[in-house]
């Protein structure tokens, strides 16, 4: 885990280290209107583009769903506090939103909906999609075959080799048990509901779903039986139609309300949490769940109220004994709730959470991920939000459902691009809000490599730092591109900074692009591990650069350099860039020149001489 790639700051805390994320905490969507039970999910083939969900009053007590986009990454959010048809009508909800995007771009969002008879008691399972960015929505959907909807989730199969590829599917509670459907068509139709839970008619509320990487279906649910708690656990091998149940999975000590508990006169949760690794690295298919426990002998819990992982190495057929997540001090009460959890493509486990740590009263919370890079052995929490909150229960006037204490039942989170996104609410304006923020988690890169032209042998520095490009290529013909990322050469240690954020462990080739310089390889494969990354230094040795194309700058240190005076990037340093070197000279060109050679942003005689004498020894790109 790369702390100085991530920005942190270290801090001590009784005793104990934590670290802080200096990403910016940005409110998403700004309103009058209440924002509660925030989700949110990335589109599996763009990490910029994202979609969030909150439960929101526009209607008055809480009967509309809001949406929000994001399309850079998190950086600018737009969106509506309630979906709307493309004729601009209000879509009623009741609810338990969560959203999901499918491989074709389709936003999916579910909901607890109103029933869609007049005069029926029942509240249904809706669900309207969006094929535009969130600019509209379809009216409503009602799945087939459900008594009364309670706590809604939704997922898709994201894998491109699953034989279901592209299938979302929905699970939610009802008095009878744990049900789902699914779509085969991006939300247009829904499956008729199936019960996932055992047969028996027991409530079990706060389901969870994840896909696994050969098209399975996993699903989990809190069972309470009689003095006896415990997570039920299910699975699909056959996307969704037949199911594989137990009740009685794990045994858990909740806490002695049942994976709630009252605080500041609010109801709080930390209902099981499921997620898998789906990195294809050393975890690769490992489950994972988390939720609360309280203080017990049979429980790793150091007080009333803490965040737990249990996981499971063969799908779930056994799981492993309860094990604390975050920092906590014995004998000193603190409150860890609402639990969330996601693997991101480099295999860490993320959870997130509600935290009192940092105050003695416990009356105020902050936002909390716990991060594992060896398969949840290991955590190091990581405080998200940069301002403390109370929560509170809601004003008369902003009651959802006539409910006082009720202020949601979870928040989310997501991981895409190389970065954990959590999208939470807190009351820190005086009214609850969804907010924003992220870490950014695939392993630092360094590589360091010296533009010819750039050096001076005098300092033993770079004129400027410069960009450069590296393509990491598989490493047998035809040596495809697999990934890219920019970075700023330093001109002290010349060494520049990458992250890669689509590749998986592996042998890849080191393609080094500067601007005005012969594209350069590594002299043979590096490993990349997405827990470590690597190092790789071309200036150490003429023969880090592939047919040792690198030229001596230096006795004393010694130091390499690639070649510089490629101007038009064709592979070769010849006459067309002793053209356009010229060209700029007689002209008198200054300023960040492709022909400016040395960086001194004059073009001259200077950076004409560089061209001159690579252009004679016939220097050129050489690859495999």
């Amino acid at each position: 885990m790369k702390r100085n790639f991530w920005g942190f700051f270290l801090f001590l805390i009784s005793g104990s280290s934590y670290l802080y994320s200096d990403t910016p905490n940005n409110r998403v969507f700004p309103s009058a209107n209440i924002q509660l039970c925030t989700y949110i999910a990335a589109h599996p083939l763009n990490p910029n583009f994202m979609a969030g969900t909150a439960n929101t009053d526009v209607y008055q007590g809480g009967y509309t769903t809001g949406a929000y986009i994001t399309s850079d990454g998190g950086t600018t959010w737009n969106g509506t506090n309630a979906i709307r048809t493309a004729q601009n009508n209000i879509i009623s909800t009741v609810g338990d939103a969560s959203v999901t995007i499918d491989k074709n771009g389709v936003i999916i969002i579910s909901y607890i909906a109103p029933p869609p008879v007049s005069g029926q008691k029942n509240f249904r399972l809706g669900v309207s999609r969006s094929t535009n960015s969130g600019a509209s929505w379809t009216p409503t959907y009602f799945v087939q075959g459900v008594d009364t909807a309670d706590k809604i989730l939704c997922a898709t199969d994201d894998i491109s080799s699953s034989p279901y590829y592209g299938r979302s599917y929905i699970v939610y509670s009802e008095k009878r048990g744990v049900f789902m459907s699914y779509t085969t068509n991006s939300g247009e139709t829904w499956s008729v509901s199936a019960r996932v839970s055992p047969p028996q008619n027991h409530g079990r509320v706060g389901a969870s779903i994840v896909t696994g990487n050969a098209g399975e279906v996993f699903v989990t649910w809190p069972y309470i039986y009689g003095s006896v708690k415990y997570i039920g656990f299910a699975k699909s091998l056959d996307g969704g139609n037949t199911w594989i149940s137990n009740d009685f999975a794990i045994p858990v000590i909740p806490s002695p309300f049942d994976f709630r508990f009252n605080f500041n006169l609010v109801k709080l949760n930390g209902l099981p949490a499921l997620a898998i690794d789906k990195s294809g690295g050393l975890n690769n298919g490992k489950l994972y769940i988390v939720c609360t426990q309280g203080l017990s002998t049979q429980s790793p819990s150091l007080d009333d109220y803490d965040v737990v992982l249990y996981t499971s190495v063969n799908s779930g057929s056994t799981w492993s004994n309860a094990s604390l997540v975050h920092q906590s001090i014995s004998g000193i009460t603190r409150h860890q709730f609402f639990p969330n959890i996601c693997v991101d493509k480099n295999g860490g486990v993320n959870i997130s959470y509600y935290d009192n740590r940092n105050t003695p009263t416990n009356d105020s919370t902050e936002i909390y991920i716990s991060r594992s890079d060896d398969g949840g052995n290991t955590f190091q929490d990581i405080l998200m939000s940069d301002h403390k909150f109370k929560l509170s229960q809601l004003s008369s006037s902003d009651r959802f459902f006539a409910n006082p204490p009720y202020i949601g039942t979870y928040f989310g989170i997501t991981s895409a691009g190389g970065k954990v996104h959590t999208l939470w609410f807190d009351n820190s304006t005086g009214k609850y809000q969804a907010w924003h923020s992220f870490i950014e988690t695939a392993p630092e890169v360094l590589v360091k490599i010296i533009p010819q032209g750039l050096y001076t042998p005098v300092s033993d520095k770079l004129g400027k730092k410069d960009s450069v490009k590296i393509f990491l290529r598989s490493y047998t013909p035809p040596y495809q591109k697999l990934d890219s990322s920019v970075g700023i050469l330093d001109s002290n240690s010349f060494t520049g900074k990458f992250i890669f954020e689509n590749i998986v462990n592996g042998q890849y080739y080191i393609e080094a692009v500067h601007k005005n310089s012969v594209i350069t390889w590594s002299s043979n494969p590096v490993y990349y591990n997405t827990l470590t990354g690597f190092n790789y230094d071309f200036s150490d040795a003429q023969g880090k650069a592939y047919g040792q194309n690198q030229i001596q700058i230096n006795n004393n240190p010694v130091r390499y350099a690639i070649y510089t005076g490629d101007v038009n990037r064709d592979g070769s340093v010849d006459l067309p860039d002793l053209q356009m070197v010229e060209e700029d000279l007689v002209n008198f060109q200054t300023g960040n020149f492709i022909t400016d050679i040395n960086g001194d942003n004059i073009v001259d005689n200077a950076d004409l001489t560089f061209v001159e004498n690579n252009s004679v020894n016939f220097v050129y790109l050489l690859t495999p």
